[in-house]
């Protein structure tokens, strides 16, 4: 399974494919940007989009200029010296080198020097990576979806090779890779929602099991719940979609200009949610019909 969520099964070397839509960012770059040269490997590792685990040192520098041991990341966002990871009394850390655009855990600026833990997303400028702490648990690597629909007819016999062409392909226009099926027989659900009159959010139940929502997140929710409901007499494998522009334009966005790039993020935020809550990834995403609930409604 995938390290990060521990919910999927890997697809893109380590990761799942919804865990490495997490590293995604603005900033396009190839495999051979990221150069590793360590002296003394520990067990833990930084694990890059296309899912590939970077052993660290007990002292790992991370740069754009690495002279000797350290992890080069050739980008401009990154500066010469950008940061630190180091393992002190079986505890790891990350210090910012006074980076020009910032270093980050999970989307906070890192102002002093800061605890990392298993499963954390950390940011150096543009590019971000998760911190794992023993690569013996890693899973096997996989050839992604996307991958293996851009490199067909795969040549079984070259798989590495392969695996190794096709991997700036992540970064393609190719719809495939947010393209998502959920096979036929959606199971039956029981949905409850309660949200309280002060607003600020709400609790949805789902088969006895809670998770509370932000004001955003429980509208998304509560529109694919009426959405799938409302349609039960389509057919079962277009039934319940809600398409980007109608959550753009029908939820509470705490930004000005909500874009496609907002709804992606929401829907990993209420995905991650779900999933913590033990209620399962109940949001299936397709191309060109949007996003619905994995689940039919129980009136």
């Amino acid at each position: 399974m995938c390290p990060v969520c521990r919910q999927r099964p890997a697809e893109v070397g380590v990761l799942c494919e919804e865990c490495r839509d997490e590293l995604q960012s603005p900033i396009k770059i190839m495999p051979e940007q990221i150069q590793l040269h360590s002296s003394r490997p520990t067990m833990a590792a930084l694990i890059d989009i296309w899912g590939r685990p970077h052993r660290l040192d007990p002292r790992t520098l991370v740069g754009r200029q690495v002279d000797g041991q350290g992890l080069a990341i050739l980008e401009p966002s990154v500066s010469r010296h950008h940061a630190h990871l180091t393992l002190d009394n079986d505890e790891w850390a990350v210090r910012d080198l006074g980076s020009a655009n910032g270093t980050f855990q999970d989307d906070k600026l890192i102002a002093a020097p800061l605890a990392v833990h298993d499963g954390d997303r950390v940011r150096f400028g543009h590019i971000a990576f998760y911190f794992v702490e023993d690569v013996a648990r890693l899973p096997p690597p996989r050839m992604g979806r996307t991958m293996t629909a851009t490199i067909r007819p795969l040549d079984r016999t070259s798989t590495a090779v392969a695996v190794a062409a096709a991997a700036p392909l992540l970064f393609s226009n190719d719809p495939i890779a947010d393209e998502e099926h959920t096979d036929i027989g959606l199971p039956v659900m029981s949905f409850r929602m309660h949200e309280p009159t002060g607003g600020g959010g709400g609790l949805i139940e789902v088969d006895g099991k809670q998770v509370q929502l932000t004001t955003t997140q429980f509208e998304l929710m509560a529109l694919m719940i009426r959405r799938m409901a409302g349609e039960l007499h389509q057919p079962e494998l277009v039934r319940g979609f809600v398409r980007s522009s109608e959550l753009i334009a029908d939820l509470s966005w705490d930004t000005r200009e909500p874009s496609e790039n907002h709804v992606k993020q929401l829907v990993r935020r209420v995905r991650r949610a779900l999933i913590k809550s033990e209620i399962g990834d109940l949001i299936e995403s397709r191309h060109r019909f949007g996003y619905r609930l994995r689940a039919i409604p129980r009136e």
